[in-house]
């Protein structure tokens, strides 16, 4: 099959086209870089971390699938994908690595916050800068992690040494550790009121978005910690800067902003209790390797006619059929 792979030019994708091209050896695989025109008109699968709008579906009139290279895909316009019959699937973090990944990224993002890392940095290359306040061990404080799929659960696995106590907000409480308070989704202001960090987890949707607001903010514990690997979409950031300022934040977090590359004006990266990575939490040799194998396990499937559990419609059309198949995947 002919497969364009829609990625930047980021030494991480290169890695991951170098191992999808091993994986898919067997087919022929071009590389396509956003902003670029497409490649060619006849390929008939898109493995794509970027966006996948209306205009690109409609001029490929070969197109039969598009697999995100993540577990998000907010980039790609579902509804056009099935008008047109094209499938649409994402990569479930737990099954390629990403989750854990990012859940160890997320436990560097929460000590960071808690022990003012970016500010002691800074205190050794300018010793005209003194630290303020000691710094905050998470040893005996309670996490909230909301969003508890691939993600949340290796976060709790990596944070259990510490010594914490877990609070989950999830649309499906009951998956929680029978040690962990459990709320539904729409308990997320009761859920926050008692947490000394809030660490966002869930993946973005229109439904969700700005769902870390001003009124969400307000109901969280004074002097807690706010950490973000998710998406930018999912907080309302002039209300996060102004908590952070008054102070009702004691600091953030923060892999991902909503608008990317991150401006240099943006306050949320120059505030002094602020400590923000370019997007990266899933960038390491296990999320590659784990990538490129689910997305070789279903390209296989797709080949022979199978459906698997990350598809994301149902084309009442197809260009291609598929039949049920008995592959599973985790939720992310």
């Amino acid at each position: 099959m002919k497969i364009a792979v829609l990625h930047d030019e980021s030494a991480y994708a290169a890695s991951e086209f170098e191992h999808l091209t091993a994986r898919l050896s067997n087919h022929e695989l071009v590389t396509w870089h956003p902003g670029e025109p497409p490649p060619a008109s006849d390929f008939q699968i898109l493995l794509s971390a970027g966006r996948v709008d209306r205009k690109l579906l409609e001029n490929q009139p070969q197109l039969e699938l598009v697999q995100t290279t993540s577990a998000g895909y907010e980039g790609v316009d579902v509804e056009t994908a099935s008008t047109l019959g094209i499938w649409v699937s994402f990569a479930p973090s737990g099954e390629t690595g990403n989750a854990i990944s990012v859940a160890e990224w997320a436990v560097l993002l929460l000590m960071a916050s808690s022990r003012d890392l970016g500010l002691a940095l800074q205190s050794e290359r300018d010793r005209g800068i003194k630290l303020k306040r000691p710094a905050q061990a998470p040893f005996g404080k309670d996490v909230c992690i909301v969003g508890f799929g691939g993600i949340g659960r290796e976060l709790v696995g990596r944070l259990r040494p510490f010594g914490v106590h877990f609070t989950i907000v999830d649309d499906h409480p009951e998956r929680a550790p029978s040690d962990a308070d459990a709320y539904a989704a729409a308990g997320l202001k009761l859920a926050v009121a008692g947490a000394d960090y809030v660490v966002l987890c869930i993946p973005a949707t229109p439904a969700n978005e700005n769902l870390i607001d001003a009124t969400v903010l307000a109901s969280m514990k004074p002097g807690a910690i706010f950490v973000n690997v998710a998406r930018g979409t999912l907080v309302d950031e002039p209300a996060l800067n102004a908590a952070l300022q008054s102070g009702r934040i004691r600091a953030v977090g923060l892999d991902v902003l909503r608008n990317e590359p991150a401006s240099i004006s943006d306050p949320l990266v120059d505030a002094p209790h602020s400590f923000v990575t370019p997007h990266m939490a899933g960038a390491s040799d296990v999320s590659i390797e784990g990538t490129a194998g689910y997305l070789g396990t279903v390209i296989d499937a797709f080949a022979k006619g199978l459906r698997w559990n990350s598809l994301l419609n149902d084309p009442p059309k197809p260009r291609r059929s598929l039949h049920h198949s008995a592959a599973t995947s985790q939720p992310v």
